[in-house]
């Protein structure tokens, strides 16, 4: 039978951050991340609406053309989503370097996933978010099986 705790995350981590080795082997770097809070849901909500009324302006309202937040173009969601994400999880990179050897800043990180020529990157940043939380709780657990157990006396 499954246990809750096994899907539950650990909340200091989901809200202040955890450092996650991504990347294959051999290229393997490090994002250190937030979950994906209620602060990164609003936002990306946000992103959306307001792609939604840039792509409606000028349509009409019977135009078949409409979209809502919940039916933007692939692309235009991806970028809201990379955009939230820069905004409200990512928070450091580390052992990443740019093409000319100089190592990338939080900064340059944050504006890479946000380009499209960069969806590697994200999908490592989502994968990252994604991930918040669950070893970190699932090792605690695994160490707390091995503590001595208290006798009853």
């Amino acid at each position: 039978m499954a246990r809750l705790s096994r899907f539950t995350r650990d909340g200091n981590a989901l809200n202040n951050g955890q450092a996650i080795l991504v990347g294959p082997e051999g290229e393997q770097f490090t994002i250190t991340t937030r979950g994906f809070t209620a602060d990164y849901a609003d936002r990306l909500a946000a992103l959306q609406r307001a792609a939604a009324i840039k792509i409606n302006t000028g349509l009409t309202p019977a135009s078949p053309d409409r979209v809502t937040p919940d039916t933007l173009p692939p692309s235009v969601a991806d970028k809201c989503q990379a955009q939230a994400l820069a905004e409200k999880c990512i928070l450091g990179v580390t052992d990443l370097v740019n093409d000319d050897g100089s190592e990338m800043t939080v900064e340059q990180f944050k504006e890479a996933v946000q380009q499209r020529e960069n969806t590697g990157l994200l999908i490592m940043a989502l994968q990252a978010a994604g991930s918040v939380g669950l070893a970190r709780k699932a090792l605690v657990e695994d160490a707390e099986k091995n503590l001595p157990q208290p006798s009853v006396g």
